[in-house]
């Protein structure tokens, strides 16, 4: 028997949620998935019970403090987020696999790993190329832009997780309108960075035009 349309969108959308919270900060929605897990809030499917085992939350907890850490120090945090790309994908792929359940093994890990490590492969490869960018500026700050962006990066990937805690709690209608608010922020955020482009570009090209007319 197929799962009614709505318990799907439900799950789908929870699932991309969870994948982009792990796109931001890695290990935050899986730590806070296996404590669930572990206290019985959470049902996991039968092949990933595993990650609501004792020894799972411990080693995701000692992850999570290990990645809090070193992504306050500038060079150290971009050079470990872009080694931790592929990571990234399976963390992606595994939370996405959790809202799916147990339907259909095959179709779920191939969806799991399309939509969800595909999800969270992309956010961190957006993060940390904006993480990069504004290497200069952590740089000329002392050090202090980049805890404010670390802080920023925790607060979005708490965000995501708690949105998809509301979509669960909620139902469908919220998760169409989660979705709705989703696709307009990604808009948004596209046409901002655009803009920004253009307007660097067109900064550097007026600086050196006049060389260039000499």
């Amino acid at each position: 028997m197929q799962p009614p349309m709505n318990e799907l969108l439900v799950a789908l959308l929870v699932g991309v949620l969870l994948s982009i919270s792990a796109g931001v900060r890695m290990t935050i929605p899986l730590l806070v998935v296996s404590a669930l897990a572990y206290e019985h809030v959470v049902t996991l499917p039968s092949n990933l019970a595993w990650m609501g085992g004792e020894f799972t939350m411990i080693l995701l907890a000692a992850a999570f403090v290990v990645e809090t850490v070193v992504h306050f120090i500038p060079a150290a945090g971009t050079a470990l987020r872009v080694a931790a790309t592929p990571l990234a994908f399976v963390a992606g792929t595994l939370l996405m696999a959790i809202p799916l359940g147990d339907r259909n093994p095959l179709v779920d890990w191939i969806i799991a790993g399309c939509v969800g490590g595909g999800a969270a492969a992309l956010t961190h490869l957006g993060t940390t190329g904006a993480r990069a960018a504004t290497g200069p500026a952590n740089l000329a700050s002392g050090g202090t832009f980049g805890i404010f962006w670390n802080i920023i990066e925790l607060a979005a990937s708490a965000a995501f997780l708690g949105l998809s805690a509301l979509c669960v709690k909620a139902g469908w209608p919220v998760c169409v309108a989660v979705l709705i608010l989703l696709v307009v922020a990604a808009a948004l955020t596209a046409r901002f960075v655009v803009y920004g482009l253009s307007r660097v570009w067109a900064r550097v090209t007026g600086i050196f035009r006049p060389a260039a007319a000499q």
